[in-house]
């Protein structure tokens, strides 16, 4: 099936399309009626939406608050070749949590992001404080292997073998690594392998870059996910950050795991 199919489904077969798309917690933890996906005051809390001619679906799940405009579950996702979806997007936001203005400028207007290298670097600060990684405007909810297995799911019943992913920051390659995922072609594993190497005390470059010239590259860093990825957004390997792309086959776990013992 193709993304512009999912048009003309019936409602009982569009419903259940995206109710094994949107994870779990969704509906629990925000009383979200799985069968119609409306709260416990009857609104509507699911948005589909057609982009780029149809050939773009964005699937989301809306926060309670009327103005808040960080949705609580969202995935982009594109096809891919015959029988592959390509996830160009995926973020989770826990509503009750502090928002950090890390996607705008320190005079919050210029859009600030992984892909354009804008930076806002004392919301930044704050947002590496409060345990979030880079590009993470709230806290998240700890949903990412429900919102996989979702994705799938809904592979499954739309007739596809392949899951595709760009992983914008280091801490991505590393989440879609324990989730299953491989690297499309072996330069980028060989990186990711390389990045390790150079991260491991006492010789590795990256290491002994760990100087404490800037918040993002403390000594202690090397040994966390979180760490490495904002000590990579700062600018510690020298270049930027490569995004590899990720491929997982539906049903199978590639068994890759480039920073063995890491800690998230």
């Amino acid at each position: 099936m193709w993304i512009h199919e999912i048009r003309a489904l019936s409602d009982a077969e569009w419903f259940a399309l995206f109710r094994a798309l949107v994870p779990r917690g969704c509906f629990e933890a925000f009383g979200i009626d799985p069968e119609t996906f409306e709260d416990p005051e009857g609104r509507l809390r699911l948005r589909v939406l057609y982009r780029d001619h149809g050939r773009i679906l964005n699937v989301r799940i809306t926060a309670p608050g009327e103005h808040d405009v960080d949705p609580i579950y969202s995935i982009f996702l594109q096809e891919f070749g015959q029988d592959g979806l390509d996830v160009i997007g995926l973020n989770i936001n826990d509503p009750g949590s502090k928002r950090f203005q890390v996607d705008l400028d320190e005079y919050g207007r210029i859009p600030a992001d992984l892909l354009s290298g804008r930076r806002n670097v004392p919301e930044e600060i704050e947002a590496m404080r409060a345990g979030l990684a880079p590009g993470q405007v709230r806290r998240g909810l700890r949903w990412v292997g429900d919102a996989l297995e979702g994705i799938e799911a809904f592979c499954t019943m739309t007739g596809r073998r392949w899951i595709y992913c760009e992983a914008m920051a280091y801490h991505n390659a590393m989440i879609f690594e324990r989730h299953g995922f491989a690297y499309q072609f072996k330069t980028w594993e060989d990186e990711m392998r390389w990045i390790d190497a150079e991260f491991r005390p006492p010789r590795g470059l990256f290491f002994r870059r760990l100087d404490g010239s800037t918040p993002f590259r403390q000594p202690g860093m090397e040994a966390t996910v979180r760490g490495r990825s904002w000590a990579i957004h700062d600018g510690i390997m020298g270049k930027p950050w490569n995004r590899p792309m990720m491929v997982k086959e539906v049903g199978v776990h590639s068994q890759v795991n480039t920073f063995e013992g890491g800690r998230y």
